[in-house]
């Protein structure tokens, strides 16, 4: 897909956060222990998902406007996961959930939001997006391999 270069990284953050959802996948295939697939999730939410929803309410969600349908929902997902990571997870259902929430919420900004925000936005919405410094996200360190 093609993306305007104002969106790009974030189309790549996204690339990180459906990675995520595959070691879930197979973390909850292996019969992998709720509490050390609950650590990474912790850690990968504190490196990556909340440094990149702050980024997208702060910048191009604005494009839309907080009243925005498809913003109001992103932004209510957003304080799902949150709640998510503060509540933990017990059981390997709560992770699923969490997983297949995650790819929902991905897959909607990327074929529906992105693109809305491509149409609607200005050139100088745009330009102001291009000059904004957010951090490239990466994978964590992280030692325990569940996912292998």
């Amino acid at each position: 897909m093609k993306r305007h270069e104002a969106l790009v990284q974030l189309s790549r953050d996204h690339h990180f956060g459906l990675l995520l959802g595959w070691k879930l996948k197979e973390g909850l295939k292996r019969e992998v222990s709720v509490e050390r697939m609950e650590k990474y999730i912790k850690l990968f939410y504190l490196h990556n998902l909340k440094p990149h929803f702050n980024e997208e309410e702060e910048t191009i969600f604005k494009v839309l406007g907080e009243d925005h349908p498809m913003i109001k929902e992103a932004i209510s997902q957003h304080r799902t996961f949150q709640k998510m990571i503060e509540d933990g997870f017990t059981t390997p259902d709560q992770i699923e959930t969490f997983r297949a929430l995650l790819e929902l919420h991905i897959r909607t900004e990327e074929r529906q939001i992105f693109p809305e925000i491509e149409k609607q936005a200005t050139n100088e919405q745009l330009q102001n997006l291009l000059e904004q410094h957010y951090p490239e996200l990466k994978e964590p360190e992280y030692d325990d391999i569940f996912w292998k």
